[in-house]
């Protein structure tokens, strides 16, 4: 037993100190999102677009300019790059509008990483560190000019902080409330490598449990360039890495951001475990190269066989190779000639790698470029096939790399998993010569096994912004539910309940666990809810025995452990009071579902239930406002309200029961049941409570009485006028029927959006369903839930599923509208919705 308990903590001690990948997201020419990037890169496409001159007319590029054979008019352009959602952000138009394009690119991007995860980023639980690069950005400076030549005011504090790369990972931590390490990492082309070094290290250090790491690089005014003889920039607009007709590279535009934590946590979450951090590198050539901008061989080398050592692995493991590949004829000379040193050095024979490199699809992203690639790698193992490279695909001819490590493809490749696992690694290199080296691979199968216990109903909270985003959630969580297996529908079950926002239009579904699809009911658009911007005052109301049980004891002390105990708990008072046979037939009604119809046996039953129902509610985090109660249901209400602790209710109702079936007259009973009441001990109400008897709210004189408990026995106001009385006064109020049926609800005519019931009329065979329909109802209509306290209950792995909608608001600031050549007018045409 030792040795296992040893064994464990070993494990334990492994999973802690590795990182894993569990999120990510990317936008780029061509590219809106990973599953866009995969089909492009496994089909060796690029997002390359060539510019014709009526486009460059419209954006204001002078006609000298474009004209000259030295111009070239490519642009590998995101999609959509003015457009932001700055309300769901918390900004205000004017604010986005000053705010650098590249910061409101990250926010979002930081969002869908974390939303991939199964998470929503606004309530993650532990400390979150943000490590992010940026390109150098005109976007600043260009509204510092034109507002001065139009002789305007601009805040200059508020540029400073909407533009400059230093608080772009300080706004990130804040618009998120993240507590972690945050800082901009600026190396130039490796900067978002670095950021995954970073993140990394810190969370291995303890200074976070996971992280966000990427970066951006978008320039508004990309409309081609020109080129210089001699430069790094193509002439033919061509970015073509590892090809002899390689020419030279061209700047990108995109995003790219990965969510770590570390491996023992994501676990434990349930998050998807993308693939793990198996070694990172960083380091610089230094003197040691031709001049500042020239690369080193010597560095990078050095840079892979520290990396290699740090993931323990010889570069046999590595099947693939994400090279830094800019484009550049001498670049990318240099980089096969370091990692063929680094590679030989280490075990790998000739041809055993297969090289790639993103920027022949997406173009150089410099900043984000490492964090594509990764992205490109992790995707190239979910899939479990190596890419093609997109300019064998075009028919670019290849460098000759025989004798290498290398070897290049022009159609895809399956990546079968060896007993050693799948390793792919990626290298960036940033002009000055700061290096990165990343090793990732694939989790263990044995860790991407989790255990899953549900409900035999899944309950669906849907929300969004407005009625169109969330018909659109709702079509798309149903198309997921339809053939899926019943693991997938816990999943998205859980996700859903813990992983996304609770925005203000709602909707709730509930499906079952199986693939049937027998008595789902999808949310149309006419039964969507506005939630308010606080929880409404929530009314519990008690009837007493005209409100029926029929089987819902059973099924609910079957299905609910905290019904269950919360029952068994108030059987063990009752067991001492009632006398055997009455007993038994209590216990009956919960331990087979045989409902009685004697008073002395129904009421105890219904106290029971309601205590239960109640129990599980506060589990949730549910509990009244207001209570109101009648006939044995107010003795009901007086329990939640702390007029009596839980064993004197318990008993007091076996009192009540007996005294009302052992006496005819109702005045006998009266007197009977005031001497019993005198044994125990009466407080004043912590919930205002309804009385029954005065139809006025319950005084704690009152309450302390034992003759107003007898009188509760033969005195009342009818429930209907009580029910009333209170909605008139809370006129926005939820009321909500503990024990079961709806009959009360329907006579006393209640509205019906406040009007709702545990068990509902019609569905006694499935008690369980709709005890979760009421959640889902209360939820609707703003009441908070616990959904992690729920996740007790029913758990299961966070998946990317149902991604927020978000309006595409383009946002410009006015000063550049007239005087900054570049900007496409198109894209400020109108509003847009991207997912």
């Amino acid at each position: 037993m030792g040795d296992l308990v040893d064994a464990m903590g070993e494990v334990g001690r492994v999973m802690s100190d590795r990182v894993a990948v569990i999120g990510m997201s990317i936008r780029a020419a061509g590219v809106r999102s990973t599953a866009d990037f995969w089909r492009m890169l496994s089909t060796g496409r690029s997002g390359r677009r060539e510019i014709d001159n009526a486009e460059l007319a419209r954006r204001r590029i002078p006609g000298r300019i474009y004209k000259d054979p030295t111009y070239v008019p490519v642009a590998y352009s995101m999609e959509d790059y003015l457009g932001f959602d700055f309300k769901a952000f918390g900004f205000g138009r004017s604010e986005a509008e000053l705010t650098d394009p590249q910061h409101r690119a990250m926010l979002e991007a930081c969002y869908r990483a974390v939303e991939s995860s199964g998470c929503f980023i606004g309530s993650l639980p532990d400390r979150v560190g943000v490590f992010v690069g940026s390109r150098t950005s005109g976007y600043g400076a260009q509204i510092e000019h034109c507002s001065a030549v139009a002789d305007s005011q601009v805040d200059l504090a508020g540029l400073a902080i909407g533009t400059d790369p230093d608080y772009m990972s300080s706004r990130v931590s804040y618009t998120y409330g993240l507590t972690g390490p945050s800082m901009t990492v600026l190396t130039a082309c490796s900067s978002s490598s670095v950021a995954v070094h970073l993140a990394c290290q810190a969370i291995l250090a303890g200074e976070c449990d996971s992280a966000l790491a990427g970066g951006v690089a978008l320039d508004v005014r990309d409309a081609g360039y020109t080129f210089t003889e001699g430069g790094i920039y193509s002439r033919r607009g061509r970015c073509e890495p590892y090809m002899a007709s390689a020419d030279g590279t061209v700047d990108g535009n995109g995003v790219a951001v990965l969510f770590l934590r570390r491996l023992d946590a994501a676990l434990a979450a349930g998050n998807p475990i993308l693939g793990v951090i198996a070694g990172t590198a960083v380091n610089n050539d230094g003197r040691e190269r031709a001049g500042f901008t020239a690369p080193g061989v010597a560095g990078q080398t050095e840079l892979i066989e520290e990396a290699l050592d740090v993931a323990e692995l010889n570069s046999s493991s590595i099947g693939l190779l994400e090279g830094h590949g800019a484009g550049t004829s001498i670049g990318d000379a240099l980089e096969i000639d370091a990692a063929t040193q680094a590679f030989r050095s280490t075990g790998a024979g000739a041809g055993e790698c297969r090289l790639h490199s993103v920027k022949a699809n997406i173009s150089n992203l410099t900043a984000a470029a490492g964090a594509a690639g990764i992205i490109g790698c992790l995707l190239a193992l979910r899939h479990g096939q190596i890419p093609p490279n997109a300019p064998l695909v075009d028919g670019a001819p290849p460098i000759d790399l025989r004798g290498t490590p290398f070897k290049l493809a022009g159609k895809p490749t399956a990546w079968q998993r060896s007993d050693q696992g799948r390793y792919a690694a990626v290298s960036s290199f940033g002009l000055g010569g700061t290096n990165a080296h990343v090793i990732i691979g694939d989790a263990e199968s044995e860790l991407l096994l989790a255990s899953r216990k549900g409900r035999s109903w899944q309950l669906l909270p849907l929300s969004a912004d407005d009625p169109e985003r969330l018909t659109e959630a709702v079509d798309t969580v149903r198309a997921a539910v339809d053939g899926a297996s019943a693991a997938v529908r816990q999943d998205i079950g859980h996700t859903l309940r813990t992983g996304r926002p609770e925005l203000t239009t709602r909707a709730a579904a509930l499906i079952p666990v199986d693939d049937s699809s027998t008595g789902v009911r999808w949310p149309q658009p006419v039964q969507f809810r506005t939630a308010p911007d606080g929880p409404p005052t929530l009314v519990f109301m008690l009837p007493g025995e005209e409100a029926g049980a029929s089987d819902e004891a059973l099924a609910l002390y079957e299905a609910e452990p905290v019904f269950r105990s919360t029952v068994d708990d108030g059987l063990a008072t009752m067991e001492q009071v009632l006398p055997p046979q009455t007993f038994a037939a209590v216990r009956d009604a919960f331990l087979h579902g045989r409902y009685p119809t004697a008073t002395q046996v129904s009421q105890p039953v219904l106290h029971l239930l309601g205590v239960g129902q109640h129990a599980f509610l506060s589990d949730l985090g549910v509990g009244p406002d207001l209570l109101v109660g009648h006939g044995v249901g107010e003795l009901t209400a007086a329990q939640l309200s702390g007029v009596l602790s839980f064993e004197d209710a318990a008993r007091a109702v076996c009192w009540r029961s007996q005294a009302m079936s052992d006496i005819a007259e109702r005045a006998e009973a009266a007197v009977r049941f005031t001497r019993r009441m005198r044994d125990v001990r009466l407080s004043p109400p912590t919930t205002p409570t309804r009385s029954c008897v005065t139809g006025t709210w319950l005084t704690s004189e009152e309450a302390r009485d034992p003759g107003y408990w007898g009188a509760q026995l033969r005195e009342h106001v009818p429930f209907d006028d009580v029910l009333r009385s209170v909605v008139s006064e809370h006129p926005e109020a939820v009321c909500l029927q503990l024990n079961g049926g709806t009959s009360l609800l329907q006579s006393a005519q209640l509205r019906e959006d406040a009007a709702l019931a545990l068990v509902s009329d019609g569905e006694a065979s499935d008690s369980r369903r709709s005890l979760l329909q009421a959640v889902g109802a209360l939820w609707e209509r703003g009441v908070r839930i616990d959904w992690q306290a729920y996740a007790e209950r029913d758990h299961a792995l966070r998946i990317d599923m149902a991604p927020r909608t978000f309006e595409r608001t383009p946002c410009l600031h006015p000063s550049l509208l007239e005087h900054c050549p570049g900007i496409d007018p198109a894209e400020l045409s109108g509003k847009q919705v991207s997912r």
